[in-house]
Order: C-alpha cells, then sequence, then structure tokens
C-alpha cells in the first residue's frame, strides 16, 4: 500500500473509533470546570502528538472550551500587549477616535464603548466595553470584492503598542496553525485538514479584538443613584440566568468563525461559559495559558460532532477595568465550510 493510502486507512480507522466511542449520539455536556490541555509536544512538532489530539477532541466534544499550557509564545509577548492595551485605552477619547471605525476603513479600527450590540431573538443590547478590531489585511481591489477588505488602523499612537500587537499575531498565528493540525487529528483527518484552500498560517482570514471592559457599574443602563449595576446583572455574576436584554460587558454568545484564543488579564475573572444544564461556569485566568474555544464554522466541519459553547463576559469588579485580547483564527475568506466526505460517511448527515 501507498504511503497515501496507509495515511489514508488510519484516518478511516481513527473516524471509526470516534464514531464507536460516541455512538454517534450527542454528549450530555454537564461540564463543571474547563480542561487544561498541554500542548508542548504539538507545538514542538515531535511524533508523539496523539494524546494530545485525543485531549483537544475530547474538549472540543464535550465542553467546547479548554485551556492550551506550553503553548510556545513567550510570557513577555502576552503581558506586554495586555499592558501596551490598558495604556492606549486610557489616552483622551479624542485621540482613540484618530482610528474610529467607519465604512471607509472597512470596519476596522477603534469601536466606542457600548457601539458593539449582541443580538437575540427580540432585539439587541449594547455591550459595556470598546476595542480595536483588526483583521487580515487584503487589498480592497482583489477580487470578488469585500466591505471588509482593506489595511489595518494600527494602534500608532503608541508605537510601543502598535509593536506589541504586530507581535503577538504573529505569535498566534503559529499557534493557531498548530491547534487546527491537533484538532484535525482528534477527528481522524489528516494533520494538514486545516490549511491550504480551507486556511492556515498563511492564508486564515484572522480577526484579532483588542477589548477594554471598564467596571460594569459604569454603564448607563445599570447605573444606581448608590452605584452599583443592576439587581439582575448582579445575578449573573454569581450564575443566574437573565433576560437577553440585560446589559453585560459582553452579551450571551457563540463565535462565528473556527477557533478563538483568549489572552485575558490575570487579574479579573469575567468570563463565564454555559454548559447544557444552564449553569455558567467561570473561566477564571490561568496564569502561562490561553483560554480557547470552538465556533460555529467548526461545528459545520466536524459534521456537528462539535459545537460551540455560549458564554459572557461580566467584569462586576467596581474598581478594576478589565482587558482581553482574543485572537480569532478564521478559514480563507473564499473557503467552503462543510463537513469532509470521510465524517458523512461515517458520522451520516447531522
Amino acid at each position: 500500500m501507498s504511503a497515501a493510502g496507509v495515511a489514508r486507512a488510519r484516518c478511516a480507522s481513527m473516524i471509526a473509533q470516534i464514531c464507536r466511542q460516541h455512538h454517534c449520539q450527542d454528549t450530555k455536556r454537564w461540564f463543571q470546570s474547563i480542561p487544561v490541555v498541554d500542548v508542548g509536544s504539538l507545538v514542538r512538532e515531535e511524533k508523539a502528538v496523539s494524546d494530545v489530539a485525543q485531549q483537544l477532541h475530547k474538549a472540543c466534544h464535550e465542553v467546547g472550551f479548554f485551556y492550551v499550557a506550553n503553548h510556545g509564545v513567550p510570557a513577555q509577548t502576552c503581558q506586554k500587549v495586555l499592558q501596551e492595551a490598558h495604556a492606549w485605552f486610557a489616552l483622551p477619547e479624542l485621540t482613540k477616535r484618530q482610528i474610529l471605525i467607519r465604512p471607509d476603513t472597512h470596519y476596522r479600527g477603534y469601536q466606542q464603548l457600548g457601539a458593539n450590540v449582541t443580538r437575540y431573538e427580540d432585539g439587541y443590547q449594547r455591550d459595556w466595553h470598546e476595542a480595536i478590531d483588526l483583521y487580515r489585511e487584503q487589498s480592497p481591489q482583489v477580487s470578488p470584492a469585500s466591505p471588509i477588505h482593506g489595511p489595518n488602523q494600527w494602534p500608532t499612537q503608541r508605537p510601543t503598542f502598535d509593536t506589541a500587537l504586530r507581535e503577538y499575531i504573529d505569535n498566534m498565528l503559529h499557534l493557531g496553525q498548530h491547534l487546527m493540525r491537533g484538532i484535525a487529528m482528534g477527528l481522524g483527518l489528516p494533520q494538514s485538514f486545516f490549511e491550504g484552500q480551507r486556511s492556515g498560517r498563511d492564508q486564515s482570514y484572522w480577526c484579532t479584538r483588542v477589548i477594554h471592559y471598564p467596571p460594569l457599574a459604569e454603564g448607563t443602563s445599570h447605573r444606581k443613584r448608590e452605584g452599583g449595576i443592576r439587581e439582575a446583572a448582579a445575578a449573573a455574576v454569581q450564575g443566574a440566568e437573565v433576560e437577553r436584554s440585560v446589559q453585560l460587558s459582553c452579551g450571551e454568545h457563540t463565535d462565528y468563525g473556527l477557533l478563538t484564543l483568549v489572552n485575558q488579564d490575570p487579574h479579573v475573572s469575567a468570563l463565564q461559559v454555559k454548559n447544557q444544564q444552564g449553569q455558567w461556569i467561570s473561566a477564571d485566568p490561568i496564569p502561562g495559558t490561553f483560554v480557547c474555544n470552538i465556533g460555529d464554522m467548526l461545528k459545520v466541519w466536524s459534521n456537528g460532532l462539535y459545537k460551540p459553547t455560549p458564554h459572557r463576559v461580566i467584569n462586576a469588579d467596581p474598581s478594576q477595568s478589565r482587558v482581553s485580547i482574543p485572537f480569532f483564527y478564521e478559514p480563507c475568506y473564499e473557503a467552503i465550510v462543510e463537513p469532509p466526505v470521510a465524517l458523512l460517511n461515517k458520522l451520516g448527515k447531522r
């Protein structure tokens, strides 16, 4: 048998094993904590990575969220970009507005407090945060055209932030590619499945959001005469389910894309993840890790085996701001997102 034939046989065997383990049925996602996966061997491109791939598969299938440790991104890179982000958001509003998002900036740049919204069935609510939105830079003249193709508005008002952010993004592209190789293996697919015309370090239409969450108590929708946040938002801090119309730092949602990697401030706990019982589990910062979650497109590519998990952000600390920098490792802009034949054959249409 040729080398290619051996590889295909191994992939088929792994997919069959996945089917036997899960009987092609949905797992009850009643998790009470978020797993930590040591991805060191994957990042170092060692040969023995099957155990890491299976851990990633288990985390994606049973939780939809996971931390990655020993990820290879220097601690100084992670810390520096957070520190610089805090300093940039402390600049005067007029300075920040120099890179304000507009249609003619290809929807890239600074998003003011309350400009971002979380939509729900009956409408939307404004999120209490401000952000900088950046994407893979693409010539507006490329065909087919898109209103989001164009150059970024980099935060050059602080050159040290601009430099730190570019270094951070470059590192995240490397890490994202390595993680998607492990996820592909966990699905029983070729390691390079999410590369080429689908995605890859040099092809991903990545997005980075640098997000500043002031204390939610400062939000106009939740200011009381004596200060503090409204009772509903306060209940949400304790893990309660609340109406979607209640303003939070960022409302309940799933991510639309492939894989999200989040670098979050180490001193503020604000991210919550929802299990299938409707319980909200805190995704507290763990030093030296990124917290990762899968998006809607990976649900399609995995033929429904992986499902994105709802999450929200509530910065209830009355005295501290929170910065997080999610990096969205996305498919190519023109990628066709559909289940591979191998998973359709083994799992059926889901």
